[in-house]
């Protein structure tokens, strides 16, 4: 037996970190593996010395301040939001381009841990992400040169790993992830055999480097003000007040010195200080939880057998306090915060990799993986007429939290005689309501329909929405009578194309990693 039988590797595709990870057949668990720099964190940067060489990790996310026209950062936060991330030397480079060199970076550690070549890979995303975001993810993987075999939730991938290492049976589960740049809630129910998602909410713009950059300007205010710092003294402020942050999850107060052009600082900080300079961010995160428990409500959930805390950022004492103040009689627990992501996946992995129901039941004698059950992050429908006076709205056919996979239909109808195309305009929102304002934010895409040009005036077009159990939205028409299938593209000005894809994963492969 080899410790790496399944094939397929977890990768938790940070904002600010990633870690790779494999399910070890002898510990019968899932395991990180350790990167180039020697730690399982390998940072989610990329720095460019020109448009054709390149490094990740450390060494790119230490120079951001000093190279920040050259250094891309928090890239996982425009995927399927926007082609382009950063541009050197006048060539531009796309979320999607970036997150797959920090994955071929990722898969070349694990490959050197392993022994073993990696083809294929259950990639986790926020689970609050949408489906332009989640198709980016896909597509970051096949640009990395990889078969992504699932997209899991980030917080769902934890509960893998914390129900292989504890049983979670029979419980309603809350589950909070505050990484370094996304922050996701879920409630989760687990019977024998499988894994519920109930309800699910989140900010994908609120992480724990929002608490650090709080802090920092906050520093400035209070105890800098009429000194300059230069480009190394700003980068040490930084790193000082991320270092402060982690030191008040054990202690009260610390002491940091910041360089200036006028001298050296010292300063003693305490915990206090980062609470009430970073209240706002905490607000936003009950803000979300308690529109999770709005949902739940309607579901006649009103308490949970347990709160697992995953994310790094989640060590901040003021989410503890914040949970047990709105959860006061429910246990918390917190374990593994930076790696229960990716041994999760790691856990799906196996999973999705048996041959045969022996080897898929194979991971622990007393414990089955579980099949999961997913609801729909976003609501998505059409534009339409209404009414008499021709008010435009929103019409919502797949709503939030409703089980995946899902479909729905709805029927068009010709305008003209021999008409060639039907334009439909697709909307994405938070909203449960059937009919909803129409915001330009909410554009997923413009849909075009390619119909026979021989159909009559009021002929029927049949639409049908689909969202697969990775939450990504695909659409499929047809014409009733004659039963001809219906040609559909969606038109995304955030999304690549395939050409695109191929273009840019060949455009990457040429690039030159330096360090």
């Amino acid at each position: 037996m080899t410790r790496f039988e399944s094939k397929i590797v977890g990768i938790d595709l940070g904002t600010t970190n990633t870690v790779i990870s494999y399910y070890d057949e002898i510990g019968k668990r899932g395991e990180c593996c350790v990167n180039q720099e020697g730690t399982n964190l390998l940072p989610s940067a990329v720095y460019f010395e020109d448009s054709e060489t390149y490094t990740v990790g450390s060494i790119a996310r230490d120079g951001a301040l000093l190279y920040p026209d050259n250094t891309a950062m928090f890239f996982k936060r425009k995927m399927g939001v926007s082609k382009e991330a950063i541009t050197v030397d006048g060539k531009t480079f796309s979320p999607e381009q970036l997150s797959a060199l920090v994955i071929k970076e990722a898969v070349e550690s694990a490959y050197e841990e392993l022994e073993e070549e990696i083809t294929d890979a259950v990639i986790t995303v926020p689970a609050y992400f949408n489906s332009d975001a989640r198709q980016a993810t896909i597509e970051a993987g096949r640009m990395a040169g990889l078969k992504v075999r699932a997209i899991l939730d980030e917080p769902v991938a934890a509960v893998y790993h914390c129900d292989l290492m504890n049983n979670l049976e029979d419980k309603m589960l809350l589950v909070v992830d505050l990484g370094g740049g996304t922050f996701d809630i879920v409630a989760v129910a687990i019977s024998e055999t499988e894994i519920n998602e109930i309800a699910i909410n989140g900010d994908i713009h609120l992480g724990g480097s929002d608490w650090d950059l709080a802090f920092v300007n906050y520093i400035k205010e209070t105890y800098l003000k009429g000194k300059t710092l230069q480009l190394d003294d700003e980068e040490a402020l930084l790193l000082g007040a991320e270092r402060a942050k982690k030191a008040f999850s054990k202690k009260e107060k610390t002491k940091i010195n910041i360089s200036t052009k006028q001298g050296r600082v010292p300063l003693e900080l305490t915990r206090d200080e980062f609470d009430r300079c970073t209240a706002h961010l905490l607000e936003r995160v009950r803000a979300v939880i308690q529109e999770l428990m709005l949902d739940l409500f309607d579901k006649g959930i009103s308490e949970f057998d347990k709160i697992i805390m995953v994310g790094g950022a989640t060590r901040m004492t003021q989410i503890e306090q914040l949970l047990r103040r709105l959860f006061p009689d429910t246990e918390i627990v917190a374990k593994d915060q930076d790696e229960a992501v990716a041994k999760g996946a790691a856990v799906y992995a196996k999973m999705l990799s048996g041959t045969s129901k022996e080897k898929m039941l194979s991971i622990k004698q007393s414990f089955r993986p579980k099949h999961l059950n997913r609801v729909s992050t976003r609501s998505y429908g059409l534009a339409a007429l209404m009414g008499e006076n021709g008010e435009r709205k929103i019409c919502n056919m797949i709503f939030r939290s409703e089980e995946l996979p899902v479909s729905k239909k709805k029927y068009f109808f010709t305008s003209c005689e021999n008409q060639k195309q039907v334009n439909l305009r697709v909307y994405e929102t938070t909203s449960k309501e059937r009919y909803v304002d129409i915001h330009p934010d909410a554009l997923l895409g413009n849909c075009v329909l390619e119909i026979s040009d021989d159909l009559p005036k009021g002929a029927d077009i049949e639409v049908t929405f689909i969202l697969n159990e990775d939450g990504i939205l695909s659409l499929e028409g047809r014409e009733p009578k004659s039963g001809k299938t219906v040609k559909i593209t969606m038109e995304s000005k955030a999304l690549l194309e395939s050409d695109e894809v191929m273009m840019q994963k060949g455009d990457i492969d040429k690039l030159k990693k330096v360090y």
